[in-house]
C-alpha cells in the first residue's frame, strides 16, 4: 500500500482529519470525549501545525501535531519542536507508518524553523507502546504531570534524528 504524507492546510483536509481525530479520540486515551478533541484541535490549528497521512484513495490513516515552541513557554522557545500527539488507525499502525510521518515532519520543520534543534514528543508513561515506539527515535528526558496522568518527554536533536530517518525515507 503506498502511503502519502502531507501538511494540513485546506477546508477539505481539515474536516478529514478532525473526523478521523473524533472517530479515534480513545486511541489517544480511553477518557477523551469528543469535546476534548474538539478542544485540542483547536488549539492545534490555530497554535500548531498538522501533519497527516492517507492512502491512495486518500482515505486518513493517521496524523501528528506539533507546536513551535512549547506551550509552558508561551511559544517563545523557538528552537524547540514539540510534537503534542499523533494518532494512527489501528489497522495500520506501526512502526514504519508512524516514522514515515515523523521523517515528513521533521524536514518540514528544519525547513520552515531552521532554527530549531531540539525536537520533543510526550507520552503518557503508562502507555507501554507510544513510550517504546517513541524510544525508537528519541531519549525519555524527563516526566511532568498532567490531567491525564504522569507523561514522560523524549528529545532528540532535529537533525541528528533527519540523518538517522533518511537512512530510510527519501523524499
Amino acid at each position: 500500500m503506498t502511503t502519502y504524507v502531507k501538511r494540513c492546510v485546506s477546508d477539505e483536509a481539515l474536516a478529514d482529519v478532525s473526523s478521523f481525530v473524533i472517530e479515534n479520540r480513545h486511541e489517544l486515551h480511553p477518557s477523551f470525549g469528543t469535546l476534548d478533541m474538539v478542544s485540542l484541535l483547536c488549539s492545534h490549528i490555530t497554535e500548531g501545525h498538522l501533519i497527516y497521512i492517507t492512502d491512495d484513495d486518500n482515505r486518513v490513516l493517521g496524523m501528528m501535531t506539533y507546536y513551535h515552541g512549547t506551550p509552558e513557554q508561551d511559544f517563545e522557545d523557538k528552537d524547540i519542536a514539540f510534537v503534542n500527539f499523533a494518532i494512527m488507525d489501528r489497522a495500520h499502525r506501526g512502526t514504519r507508518l508512524f516514522a514515515k510521518g515523523l521523517y515528513y515532519m521533521v524536514e518540514l520543520i528544519i525547513e520552515a524553523h531552521p532554527e530549531v534543534q531540539e525536537l520533543r514528543f510526550n507520552a503518557l508513561s503508562e502507555n507501554t507502546y507510544i513510550c517504546r515506539l517513541y524510544s525508537k527515535f528519541a531519549s525519555a528526558s524527563y516526566t511532568v504531570k498532567s490531567k491525564l496522568g504522569e507523561e514522560t518527554v523524549f528529545c532528540a536533536k532535529i537533525h541528528h534524528l533527519s540523518t538517522t530517518l533518511s537512512r530510510f525515507f527519501k523524499v
